[in-house]
């Protein structure tokens, strides 16, 4: 008979996600923790105490780490009632370009301040209580802090795309439990939302408060401190200098005085571990996906995937907070999504096949993603009722 330790998932979620480097702190597992054994402090998770003392099992931090190969299929069903699909951009509504029509929003935002002005409107018509952002340090503007937004003047200031890790996970806890908010809307990037959607699939108790999910179009995130280093020493740009970073097929830092425009051979050393082997560019399990529209200035591409995604979205171009215009009007900005979701699956299934090769550990859920999901989901989509409706039921070891 297996001893508790063995029967408690922080082993495997050890094994697995934080011995080989691929947590990126994004605090599900602090989040949903029922006896509080996990702790994120600065760049660091920590196992704080024992928790098979406490408990005989549990599997849930295994579970909902967005790292691990537990309940991708299950996260599927938040989107795939949607009319289309396309491979690398996943399950969707429609696609078309928008801004903030506030100029303002659009001058503080990375691209068409779209999500600011969804998340103001959102929240003057109480469709939410509260916003789980990221928000930039005025010293060090690409280092994130997770902030838990209440009222609108704390969401102008605060939403950013950044390109580093966030505990947005964390806060969205620690809104329900210490702020008891119940209508919180989450913006995070791909592995940050299938975060948030495994604990919905998991159905913890405080995802009753989760009313919209709101992810980034994301190529990578970087490990903070070494990049800095590099581009001070390599360009002489401070950190405290820096005005927004923009992630294409060139990472380029904006200063007051300058543009540095690196190539992506130049970074790609200080790109986090887990997300080398992320094929999702657009967050396939939002509910509304949003992200740049290179190479136009001040719009925002955005991929409607739900219907609680087009209803905030259509309420607040109702509202006249945002405009739109279709996507097929600048084919440029489309051919550059598609260019960009292909670019990101083939570096990844390439940093895959060079992990087996060398036998290096592989993060679970790229690998059935990538691998066992597609076949799953096409050997039910085969399966007729009649075959699916059995009581003769085999369950079999992961492994």
């Amino acid at each position: 008979m297996k001893a508790i330790r063995d029967l408690i998932a922080y082993n495997d979620l050890k094994k697995w996600v934080i011995d080989p480097g691929f947590c990126t702190l994004c605090g599900a597992c602090e989040a949903a923790c029922p006896v509080h054994a996990l702790k994120i402090e600065g760049d660091k998770l920590l196992y704080v105490h024992d928790c098979s003392k406490l408990m005989e099992f549990c599997p849930i931090c295994y579970d909902v780490c967005p790292h691990t190969d537990a309940l991708l299929l299950e996260t599927l069903s938040f989107v795939t009632d949607a009319p289309q699909m396309r491979e690398n951009l996943g399950y969707y509504r429609k696609i078309l370009l928008a801004q903030a029509v506030d100029p303002k929003l659009r001058e503080l935002s990375h691209s068409g301040g779209v999500v600011t002005a969804i998340l103001l409107n959102s929240i003057e018509k109480k469709f939410i209580d509260s916003a789980i952002v990221s928000r930039s340090e005025e010293e060090a503007p690409l280092k994130l802090q997770p902030s838990i937004s209440l009222v609108p003047d704390d969401i102008f200031s605060a939403v950013d795309a950044g390109y580093s890790p966030s505990a947005v996970a964390k806060a969205f806890g620690k809104a329900v439990h210490e702020y008891g908010k119940t209508k919180i809307a989450f913006v995070g990037t791909p592995c940050q939302v299938l975060a948030i959607r495994k604990l919905e699939s998991w159905e913890h108790k405080i995802m009753d408060s989760l009313k919209l999910v709101i992810g980034f179009i994301c190529l990578w995130s970087f490990s903070l401190k070494p990049l800095l280093e590099s581009i001070e020493k390599t360009y002489q740009v401070k950190h405290s200098e820096i005005k927004k970073v923009t992630l294409n097929k060139e990472y380029v830092v904006h200063t007051k005085e300058r543009t540095v425009r690196m190539p992506i051979k130049e970074v790609e050393k200080h790109i986090l571990n887990s997300c080398l082997t992320c094929t999702d560019y657009t967050s396939q399990l939002a509910d509304i996906s949003v992200g740049g529209a290179h190479p136009l200035e001040e719009w925002s591409t955005v991929i409607i995937r739900t219907e609680t995604g087009e209803k905030i979205f259509n309420d607040a171009l109702k509202s006249g907070v945002i405009r739109t215009k279709s996507i097929e009007e600048e084919p440029e900005v489309f051919a550059h999504l598609l260019e960009m979701a292909d670019f990101k699956r083939k570096i990844a299934l390439e940093e895959i096949e060079r992990k087996r090769a060398a036998k290096e550990p592989i993060p679970l859920a790229s690998l059935r993603l990538t691998y066992l999901l597609p076949k799953e989901l096409r050997l039910l989509s085969s399966l007729t009722v009649e075959q699916t409706m059995t009581k003769r039921v085999m369950t079999v070891s992961p492994n």
